[in-house]
């Protein structure tokens, strides 16, 4: 694999283990799901029980619903920069 195919796959780790860092009951029913157009990612909650899932297209996943994410623009405080 490519560095730059590996970059979107060290970004979502580097997500989950700062939210799992900083507040680790977030991630038990959250879904992370990149997109390839901005805002290209969102966290998604649920209410039940979760799986790992190593496909490309997790049902969790709705590609079709296009809801407003968070951009890095939006993020701001103290912090590390990730990406």
């Amino acid at each position: 694999p490519t560095p730059q195919t590996n970059s979107l796959w060290n970004l979502l780790q580097a997500s989950f283990q700062v939210l799992n860092t900083t507040n680790p009951n977030i991630t038990k029913h959250c879904w992370l799901c990149y997109d390839i157009r901005p805002p290209y990612y969102e966290a998604i909650g649920v209410d039940h029980g979760h799986r790992k899932a190593n496909g490309t297209n997790p049902a969790e996943c709705l590609w079709d619903t296009r809801k407003q994410g968070i951009t890095l623009s939006q993020i701001t405080g103290k912090g590390r920069c990730l990406g």
